[in-house]
């Protein structure tokens, strides 16, 4: 099978995610705090034993493509992350801050550019940080499944009618922009760094609130998993 139909795959399995995760939520509390929270241990341990060490084999190309331009080029993919996890960690605050139609604007417009970015770098074959393209899938339609279930417990009928769609729709545009614009290697860095530190703040901005039905030894379990999962295959 062509890659970009795995990649097309890929995206499709995200958006059913997106469209029907809202329906564990019918599971009883318990059952559906460890469902959420293994979700959570399988992302983060993809994002610290996978995603980031992969960022430092691009240290010389991004010094290489902003040396003499910017100070400090070799750190700029965790400036990058860093950019990502603010943003969030921004929406994440102004939830119990800010009048709750512009909250919510704000949040769906910060997640349909992260799955813009999902979708752009997901069609590159050669893009590292998203091979293999089984494991990243599963780790982050986990992802999404955190995701979700904070944006459907804040937003309600807003996220449900219109919001998820959007969401949808960020992710094949990103798909089609990235499958007819090829990227650099300076850029796969980049996004996949800004992916990552977006993903890090949305999983702890889900398993930190106490009123979220969270469970610990779920969490840990599945990042315990994962890790020896991603390490047994050399990752």
């Amino acid at each position: 099978m062509p890659y970009s139909a795995l990649a097309l795959i890929a995206i499709c399995i995200f958006s059913l995610v997106h469209l029907y995760a809202e329906k564990t939520r019918r599971l009883d509390i318990i059952t559906h705090g460890r469902f959420l929270s293994f979700c959570g241990g399988v992302a983060i341990a993809y994002v610290f034993v996978d995603l980031l060490p992969k960022l430092g084999k691009y240290s010389l190309v991004i010094q290489h493509a902003f040396s003499g331009i910017i100070p400090y080029a070799e750190r700029h993919a965790y400036v990058a992350a860093l950019a990502g996890f603010l943003l969030f960690f921004y929406v994440y605050k102004v939830h119990s801050h800010e009048h709750r139609k512009k909250s919510y604007r704000l949040a769906i417009l910060s997640y349909a550019l992260f799955n813009f970015l999902v979708g752009y770098t997901i069609v590159d074959e050669h893009d590292p940080e998203v091979q293999p393209l089984a494991l990243f899938t599963f780790a982050m339609a986990l992802h999404y499944f955190t995701n979700d279930y904070t944006l459907c417990k804040k937003h309600g009928q807003a996220y449900e009618l219109r919001g998820r769609w959007l969401l949808v729709a960020s992710l094949f545009l990103g798909g089609i922009t990235g499958t007819w614009f090829a990227m650099t290697e300076t850029a796969v860095a980049l996004l996949s760094a800004f992916i990552g530190g977006g993903m890090i703040m949305n999983i702890i901005g889900h398993e930190l609130p106490e009123e979220n039905p969270n469970n610990m030894a779920s969490f840990m379990f599945a990042t315990i998993f994962y890790t020896i999962v991603l390490l047994s295959i050399g990752l």
